[in-house]
């Protein structure tokens, strides 16, 4: 239940970020054409927004199973091989850092291969984690247009992280049947 409740309050998030930065840039569209007056701030808004959003809504996506991907070789594997890349992509997602290194076939070519989408970004642990030093020196910043520390801003990749490393262990524990799957809900329903 407390879950639940954790994924509707990132979705009810991603829709207040997407509503507000919507009518900012409906503002900022009004306020050139018809007033003449350009918004200084309303752009860097809606970059800040976009980041927010864009961390956000990878975990949800990746929790409702909505990212797309290329499963033809994967669906023909012998199910004990499925299942043990399956179990592959859903540590990959934990733990992945892109695989930055020349030794290792990328992430991006691999796990499309593998019959899922992940993105060649760094992933859960990886983006929080990595992401601490930016943010120590984004403490020092501020944006020009808004005035914000550039921190805040970067929270979002933080917060984003973290609720995917929190998506991801929930969907590993399943894996292993330690905990009930979640169902697939479509999009834009809700219980």
């Amino acid at each position: 239940r407390a879950m639940r409740s954790i994924d509707r309050t990132v979705e009810y998030a991603l829709f207040v970020i997407f509503l507000i930065f919507t009518l900012v840039g409906g503002l900022q569209i009004f306020n050139r054409f018809a007033l003449g007056l350009p918004l200084s701030w309303s752009e860097e808004f809606q970059k800040f927004g976009h980041i927010w959003m864009v961390f956000l809504a990878i975990p949800v996506a990746y929790r409702r199973g909505a990212h797309i991907g290329m499963d033809m070789l994967h669906m023909l594997m012998p199910r004990g091989l499925q299942r043990a890349v399956n179990c592959l992509v859903e540590v990959m997602w934990l733990t992945a850092d892109g695989f930055d290194h020349a030794d290792v076939i990328p992430c991006d070519a691999a796990v499309p291969y593998f019959g899922r989408a992940v993105t060649d970004e760094r992933l859960e642990i990886s983006v929080s984690w990595q992401s601490r030093p930016h943010m120590v020196v984004a403490r020092n910043q501020e944006s020009p247009g808004l005035g914000l520390r550039m921190d805040y801003v970067y929270s979002g990749l933080v917060i984003g992280g973290s609720y995917l490393a929190l998506v991801a262990v929930r969907r590993l524990a399943a894996f292993f049947g330690l905990i009930e799957a979640d169902k697939p809900e479509p999009l834009g329903e809700h219980a």
